[in-house]
């Protein structure tokens, strides 16, 4: 089953969403940016659905760290979920490399797991890695 990781602070989402990706996916949950990158060290989500404000370390530096990786999950998608709604906050999410930005306010549960399964869809999977030349 692939898994999912949750980055919310939000107990009432959180909830929400684990109903509701119940036996479609593995979910993972972090209620803060530390979580989150703790998780990662031990854990390859196929998909991170990440709120931007959070205590400790905020989505933004969350995102930045996990672009900035070299083990792979650089490039695992990531659905910004948040309720910073103005256009500077969307285009500084997506330039740093958030795959989609849904506004909480404005989407229901069902249209951010259809939006899980579109991204995952478009996603290619990761590639093998290639093992050194021997010389």
């Amino acid at each position: 089953m692939q898994s999912i990781l949750v980055v919310e602070d939000d107990p009432i989402l959180k909830n929400l969403l684990g109903h509701t990706l119940a036996g479609k996916y593995e979910t993972m949950y972090a209620s803060d940016g530390n979580e989150a990158m703790t998780l990662l060290e031990t854990h390859k989500p196929v998909l991170i659905l990440l709120d931007l404000m959070l205590p400790t370390m905020d989505g933004f530096a969350v995102l930045t760290a996990i672009r900035a990786r070299i083990d792979g999950l650089q490039n695992v998608p990531i659905i910004v979920v948040s309720n910073l709604g103005a256009p500077a906050d969307i285009e500084k999410a997506k330039a740093l490399g958030a795959n989609d930005y849904l506004i909480k306010a404005e989407v229901a549960i069902e249209e951010i797991v259809a939006k899980m399964e579109a991204v995952l869809v478009a996603t290619p999977p990761p590639a093998a890695p290639v093992p050194p030349a021997v010389a």
